[in-house]
């Protein structure tokens, strides 16, 4: 019988003090178009002599809206009700002192994404099934050619600035374990329609055609453990509309997907000074699994794209944080960058703990200057526990700063990295081990480049009266990316027709309409109107309250210092009375829709007769760290309080070693059962500061990547986006590109020499790479659209700005291609 110990947070072995009452965790999902239904089955034993009460904190994806709560013993079954939180918890805590069986599931209010499972009174011998029910989105990702499945199995170590190190979830004593006695099955229907391949980065995966309309992905494996995040990537068909409308009694949700030409024709064009500011997580738990690696990769194709005579900085973080430069920003140049370049390849896991409210405090304290756009890109994986306190922080720079978030390893805190992209009107991805980031980068960046379609309102012409509208402010959404809007209705019983449509429009152009072509049915699912609240309840959650203090002025002074006792008391308590507001409109939506909340809580009594509790032991289960947190095997020394400081470049560089190796696990359809590994996409290749590609070893020292330089400098890549990131890597910092003639040929397939030149050479040859770029490689535009565009921004100055001429330029070498 496996056990735990219960004297250190994080263990690696079982001891023989504990049970553990979980054994299995199934997973069965349904994907249609944008949404997924999923039910999650947790079976618990009881295998000791004595009732036990057994807790297990598990992580659900933080838009999802849990409808239901249902525990099965022998051949009962218990459907819980969901009620306010501390009503439900005193009902929990009531039915165990009366010697009956109880079940309460509730929502960590400190993480929008960590859940509570309380199985009371588990008898001797006895077996629960405990099953869980939730309904959420999906992330329409890679430049909107597919849709995201995640189901998140682990809860990384959290770091705790107030313990100064790892602490439970959800104010429990849960240790963490490296190996767990718990398994999970995974079963998953996708509807047929507009998908072409389904494949999973995170597990191997079969995929069955039996039935007509749906395709059925299980894991190809037996005894597959909660170390990983389950991953599925459904790809789309590429014909489909920019608009869909699905409805249901009561209910209607619209998804906008907004186009290039879309966005073209509304876009402002004014140019902005942009400042970037890329915030790298250098903790201790980014050494493993090759995080800070990822870190590092994106980070130089970063600079590389970055557009001449904009203004950056860089800030690492982890107990300290540390600005490269001494002053806010500084101009991106060709010196800057290099010194830039020199920084990222030395950078190390080396700042102890995850403080990551001190960088953003001192950016939200050195605000931009006027006619300046702040993008920041956060590189991290997440772990840490004050998420609440840091997305307050980031709502109050809203007006000055969106955030692009990278979630990094396996198991980041999703509503941390979610969260700040949500907050500043950013966006967020997922990173996992051992792929290659470039894609991922170059989608951020293209995002961050290109202005965004904003104040969009939407008309909903259904012919009854909207009762609510969600989100109450429509965010500014880019090109290829998912707009979600939902609209509620309290008459049920109003029937859509085929006149009912959706229109989205700005004040000066109409993006889109979708009319309604497929009837709903009626259904007791309440998808839609579920997922519409849970919209609703986030939004309220995430709301800024309003600022007392800007209400009135009785001192004179902001200064806290000087306000009186009773000002800071009548201050703090309309403080909690808006508080409180916002928490009662949350628990109505809640049990109107019936959907989980972190102030309600489900509840099941199972009454039992001559019973007893008294000998009742508590039983937490393990949670399993993921295969990205092997850091915690070594204890880490902590800094006790946060530093600020800029870089010394006069100090010496230390050695590292770059990894260079990744692997990517690839499961699609093109068969009848398909159910393979294999290695695909070969990680961008780091570089100093001669920028040059370079790297066909597995491990490389800093010592050695010069001499590799030089050796492969003339090898031409064999695939397409390796090509690609060739071209990128010889890219010049002005722009331009000075490919020899064997290099041309290889592009184009006809030396330089057969070209008619109609002007210089640097010139001509940086047309050809844009035209290549753009005609050839299509499918990786999102690499190469920073690249490009300070290439045409050097061609428009090299031709005195004559946009005709280079128009022309790339019309007469389009012809000789």
């Amino acid at each position: 019988m496996l056990r735990i110990k219960r004297d250190t947070k994080i263990t690696f072995q079982y001891s023989q003090e504990q049970y553990v009452p979980l054994k299995l965790v199934s997973i069965n999902a349904t994907i249609r178009s944008f949404a997924a239904d999923v039910k999650i089955s947790q079976i618990f034993r009881n295998d000791e002599t004595t009732p036990i009460e057994a807790v297990y904190c598990f992580p659900i994806e933080e838009q999802a809206a849990v409808y239901s709560f249902i525990a099965r013993m022998d051949d009962r079954e218990i459907i819980a009700e969901l009620k306010e939180k501390q009503k439900a918890q005193k009902e929990y805590v009531e039915a165990l002192q009366q010697a009956h069986g109880a079940y309460l599931f509730e929502q960590d209010e400190k993480s929008q994404d960590n859940f509570i499972i309380n199985v009371g009174a588990l008898l001797p011998g006895k077996e629960c099934q405990i099953t869980i029910s939730y309904i959420t989105e999906l992330d329409l990702v890679e430049t909107g050619t597919k849709i995201r499945f995640i189901v998140p199995t682990t809860i990384a170590p959290r770091y705790n600035p107030e313990k100064g190190g790892i602490s439970s979830p959800a104010d429990t004593t849960s240790t963490y374990v490296q190996l767990s006695p718990y398994a999970i099955d995974f079963c998953c229907q996708v509807e047929k329609v507009n998908i072409s391949r389904i494949n999973s980065t995170s597990h191997p995966i079969q995929v069955e055609f039996d039935q007509q309309d749906i395709y059925v992905i299980k894991f190809a494996q037996e005894n597959i453990y909660l170390d990983r995040d389950i991953l599925l990537d459904i790809e789309l068909a590429d014909k489909r509309s920019n608009t869909i409308v699905a409805v249901e009694p009561g209910a209607v949700m619209a998804a906008f997907t907004p186009t290039e030409q879309d966005c073209q024709a509304v876009m402002n064009n004014d140019e902005i000074i942009n400042e970037f500011f890329f915030i790298i997580d250098c903790s201790g738990s980014m050494k493993d699994e090759n995080k800070i690696e990822l870190a590092r990769q994106a980070m130089l194709l970063f600079l590389k794209s970055l557009p001449v005579n904009c203004h950056f900085n860089i800030i690492r973080f982890g107990s300290e944080y540390e600005s490269f430069f001494h002053n806010i920003t500084a101009v991106y140049n060709e010196e800057n960058a290099r010194q830039a370049d020199q920084l990222i390849n030395r950078m190390q896991a080396d700042l102890g703990g995850t403080e990551l409210l001190y960088p953003l405090q001192w950016l939200q304290e050195n605000p931009p200057n006027q006619g300046r756009a702040r993008q920041i890109f956060l590189l991290t994986d997440g772990e840490i526990s004050n998420v609440d306190e840091v997305l307050d922080l980031c709502r109050a720079m809203v007006t000055s700063a969106r955030i692009f978030s990278f979630g990094l390893g396996y198991s980041p805190s999703r509503s941390l990295v979610k969260g700040l992209a949500r907050a500043t009107n950013g966006r967020f991805v997922f990173i996992p081990p051992n792929t290659s980031v470039d894609v991922y980068v170059g989608e951020q960046l293209q995002k961050a480049l290109q202005s965004s379609i904003t104040n969009i309102q939407v008309k909903w012409n259904l012919g009854a009266a909207v009762t609510t509208r969600i989100p109450t402010k429509i965010p500014p959404v880019y090109v290829n990316d998912r707009l979600i809007v939902y609209a509620l209705s309290e008459d049920k019983s109003t029937l859509f027709d085929h006149n009912s449509s959706v229109e989205l429009k700005t004040e000066q152009h109409r993006l889109s309409e979708a009319k309604v072509t497929r009837l709903p049915t009626v259904s007791d699912n309440k998808m839609i109107a579920r997922l519409a609240a849970k919209a609703l309840i986030f939004e309220l959650q995430h709301s800024k309250l309003p600022s007392s203090s800007s209400k009135k002025n009785v001192t004179g002074s902001m200064q806290r210092r000087f306000q009186t006792h009773e000002q800071i008391t009548e201050s703090n308590k309309e403080d909690e009375l808006n508080k409180e507001m916002i928490k009662n409109q949350i628990i109505e939506l809640s049990l109107k829709y019936n959907i989980l909340s972190p102030h309600t809580a489900f509840v099941g009594i199972e009454k039992r007769i001559n019973a007893s509790n008294d000998k009742m032991i508590l039983r937490e289960v393990p949670i399993q760290i993921s295969a990205d947190d092997q850091h915690l095997q070594i204890q880490h020394q902590f800094y006790s309080s946060p530093i600020m400081r800029t870089r010394n470049r006069s100090s010496p560089t230390s050695d590292h070693i770059v990894d260079c190796s990744a692997t990517t696990a690839l499961n699609s359809i093109n068969d009848d059962l398909v159910c393979y590994y294999e290695s695909i996409d070969p990680p961008i290749i780091s570089s100093i500061s001669t920028n040059e590609c370079a790297c066909d070893a597995d491990l490389v020292s800093l010592e050695q990547e010069d001499f590799i330089n030089t050796a492969t400098d003339n090898v031409w890549p064999t695939n397409d986006q390796d090509i690609v990131r060739h071209l990128i890597n010889k890219q010049k910092f002005d722009g331009s590109w000075d490919l020899d003639s064997k290099s041309i040929e290889h592009l184009t397939g006809k030396p330089l020499t057969d070209f008619h030149k109609t002007t210089n050479d640097q010139i001509f040859i940086t047309a050809i790479v844009i035209l290549a770029l753009e005609t050839c490689f299509p499918s990786f535009s999102s690499m190469w659209y920073g690249i490009v565009q300070k290439a045409r921004k050097y061609l428009i100055d090299g031709l005195g700005k004559d946009m005709k001429k280079l128009d022309a330029l790339l019309e007469d070498i389009g012809k000789q291609l």
